[in-house]
């Protein structure tokens, strides 16, 4: 990783306050507020920005009818974009997550049966090489469910897709998205588009086509193809390719999902070396019969990815990956299955949101409120996303990419056991995980201790900074 790591929590503060509510007053509030939260994501708001007239002036905050997500996203944005331009090519990995809340909300929508609450549909921009650095987010879309969906119309009523498809469809986001992403990049760098399976949708992969545009998406539906017999279908077809090319990768620990029990790509694994043997094939899709409006047939490349020897009573992995990237050789080929596997930073930063931030936790009253402090949260979760980044990191990084000399001083003083001279990112972080309530038993730590440490060695620099005259 680059020395553009981590700004610290003065960065991100400065993120934060540069938003513009046409009024300098709230541009200063926003200012305490948003050092205070860094220093203490997890704190619930009393903690974190005290009792009395700060906490008031808190909640007068982020009830005023001036003060808006996007208002407070978009200094956060554009500082994305600044990190995005240092690279040729950055991935924008677009995912949707739920947040749930308790108790009566104001202005929230149905999830399930009976949750409450509202949709986030991120795009978070990664480096493109193989240290998948976490840069920010380039757009966020929010939303609540107050009717049914055409989905769910179409199951209830045994309906056929063109009986629905005239009616607004979720599906929808993941374009909006990915325009969101180029405008707002302009060009600077090339955006390489990256989805999961439910964004294997005709119409979305036609436009990207038509648009020049460069994408990864994982296969859902085994769709019929042009130039081949009818009763022949996409898997049957990959599964003919001899494999080209082998990589050992490292699957990552995954913990019980709710609701995913029964769908084999979330279930519960143990982290593991996987030996993964890869093809690639050109196939060109069938359109169809209610995509009237798009391309008649569309050519793509095919990655098949599948884990050899997997272990006992362990689901293997496999993935079958669309795209439009070169398949020519093994370069070509790895780097399609790289720019997958970059997707998993996305799923880190939803669970940076939700424990490492406790955003679901977070007591107000009202959708515009939440959103409100959404839009505070969003760069602190990036920013632990990237602390654990670094603690993970297999790179030699110095300390001094992660944190600045009062930290490092004091975290040399607070460890309890002595940090080596040349100190490495990943030793100093390590360091803070141990503040956070880290055992080395335990594995690797959790981005959870390390915000828990991160907020211990912040308060005792502030301390340190007070004692020397240094605030």
């Amino acid at each position: 990783m680059t020395n553009r790591l981590i700004e610290g929590q003065s960065a991100i503060a400065g993120e934060l306050a540069e938003a513009d509510f046409g009024d300098i007053r709230l541009g200063r509030r926003l200012g305490t507020i948003a050092a205070r939260l860094t220093a203490a994501p997890s704190a619930a708001f009393p903690q974190a920005l005290g009792k009395g007239a700060d906490l008031e002036a808190f909640y007068r905050f982020i009830r005023n009818d001036a003060v808006k997500f996007e208002s407070l996203l978009q200094p956060h944005v554009t500082a994305t974009v600044s990190r995005c331009a240092q690279d040729r090519e950055v991935l924008a990995v677009h995912d949707t997550s739920e947040f749930r809340f308790g108790g009566v909300r104001k202005d929230l929508g149905r999830l399930g049966q009976s949750g409450r609450g509202f949709l986030g549909h991120f795009t978070l921009a990664v480096s493109a090489d193989d240290k998948r650095d976490p840069l920010g987010t380039l757009g966020v879309e929010t939303w609540t469910r107050t009717e049914k969906t055409p989905t769910a119309l179409r199951r209830e009523k045994q309906l056929e897709y063109v009986d629905v498809c005239h009616l607004p469809n979720e599906q929808d986001r993941w374009w909006r998205a990915i325009a969101t992403a180029e405008q707002a990049v302009k060009g600077r760098t090339s955006l390489i588009h990256v989805m999961d399976s439910e964004a294997d949708d005709y119409a979305l992969m036609s436009k990207l086509v038509e648009d020049h545009l460069r994408w990864v998406i994982r296969l859902c539906y085994d769709r019929a193809l042009a130039g081949v017999s009818r009763s022949e279908k996409t898997k049957e077809v990959v599964a003919r390719a001899r494999v080209l090319c082998r990589k050992k990768v490292h699957l990552s620990r995954r913990r019980r999902q709710p609701g995913g029990a029964k769908r084999p790509r979330t279930k519960v694994r143990e982290s593991r070396l996987a030996t993964l043997a890869m093809s690639a094939s050109a196939v060109t899709f069938r359109r169809p019969s209610y995509c009237k409006d798009s391309a008649p047939s569309l050519s793509v490349n095919i990655v098949s990815v599948r884990e050899v020897n997997p272990p006992r009573d362990e689901e293997p992995v496999e993935w079958l990956l669309i795209t439009t990237e070169p398949i020519d050789d093994e370069q070509g080929i790895l780097k399609v299955v790289d720019c997958y596997r970059g997707r998993w930073r996305i799923e880190e930063f939803f669970k940076a949101l939700k424990t490492g931030c406790a955003f679901e936790k977070r007591q107000l009253d009202s959708k515009q409120t939440l959103l409100n402090a959404l839009g505070l949260f969003v760069p602190v979760a990036w920013h632990l996303l990237r602390l654990r980044t670094a603690a993970r990191s297999t790179q030699t990084i110095p300390a001094q990419t992660v944190l600045d000399d009062d930290q490092l001083l004091v975290l040399r003083r607070a460890s309890r056991r002595p940090l080596p001279k040349r100190l490495t990112a990943q030793n100093a972080l390590l360091a803070i995980a141990r503040l956070g309530g880290h055992l080395p038993s335990n594995g690797d730590p959790g981005w959870q201790v390390l915000g828990r440490g991160y907020q211990d060695l912040l308060m005792m620099v502030a301390g340190y900074r007070l004692a020397t005259g240094k605030m």
